[in-house]
């Protein structure tokens, strides 16, 4: 099924302790130190302007190359008007945060390539797993009479969204090693949640949510994630 048209009024939902407290110094980031805080301070220095560069050309390139071809295969246009099935979103997805990754990497120690990775690991888990909760959701209530219909298929497409979420973060604290496991866990922060727009036009394409047709967010796909490819080339703290 062709992911087609997109509304942008499915938003997400998730219980207000999966977003960081008040208290900025007690939010752990992942495997990069804050900007501000005393572990930065004491111990790392911030990214520089070469890495954002390296991991916004690597992350950009990644999701053109197999956009560019989805579009030749589709024989469309151009590439907004590129249609979507679940595995053009997760192959655009990985290019993305393998290509800001390998391209940040560059002249980089082995630790913070780990790092990199462990962030991508991350970003696809939360691009991920959510879509395919959403996609199992929607499929599901399909084949039921009494649940195929937009309700129940928002529904449960919320819930895939948020065990997904959250599966991801649970995730992404079991890959930290050692040294990283002494801050405090990961947290699900609202920038995070740009990773789950995709699920956004999931639900609305695929619940086929009435005037979904007339809004062409999908179109928005290749920038979200590049935008997470970015984050997984720039996830990361030097030490000293």
């Amino acid at each position: 099924m062709a992911v087609e048209q997109i509304t942008p009024q499915i938003q997400r939902r998730h219980t207000m302790s999966n977003f960081p407290s008040a208290n900025r110094k007690e939010i752990s980031y992942g495997y990069m130190n804050l900007r501000k805080s005393q572990d930065t301070i004491e111990h790392g220095k911030d990214i520089t302007t070469k890495d954002k560069i390296l991991a916004g050309l690597g992350s950009v390139t990644g999701v053109a190359i197999p956009l560019v071809t989805f579009m030749k295969r589709q024989k469309a246009p151009n590439i907004f008007k590129v249609q979507y099935k679940v595995k053009h979103m997760l192959t655009m997805a990985a290019c993305g945060n393998i290509g800001g990754i390998m391209l940040s990497s560059i002249g980089e120690p082995k630790r913070d390539k780990i790092k990199k990775w462990k962030e991508g690991a991350f970003q696809m888990a939360l691009t991920s797993i959510p879509m395919l909760l959403v996609d199992g959701a929607i499929k599901f209530c399909s084949k039921k009479p009494k649940l195929n219909n937009n309700f129940a298929k928002i529904i449960g497409s919320i819930a895939g969204v948020a065990i997904g979420s959250n599966t991801a973060i649970a995730i992404s604290n079991k890959l930290r090693s050692d040294r990283e496991a002494k801050k405090p866990k990961r947290e699900l922060k609202l920038i995070d949640m740009i990773a789950n727009l995709d699920d956004a036009v999931a639900i609305c394409v695929l619940a086929k949510i009435p005037f979904a047709d007339k809004i062409h967010i999908e179109r928005a796909l290749p920038f979200i994630y590049s935008f997470c490819g970015f984050r997984s080339g720039t996830g990361d703290r030097k030490y000293k």
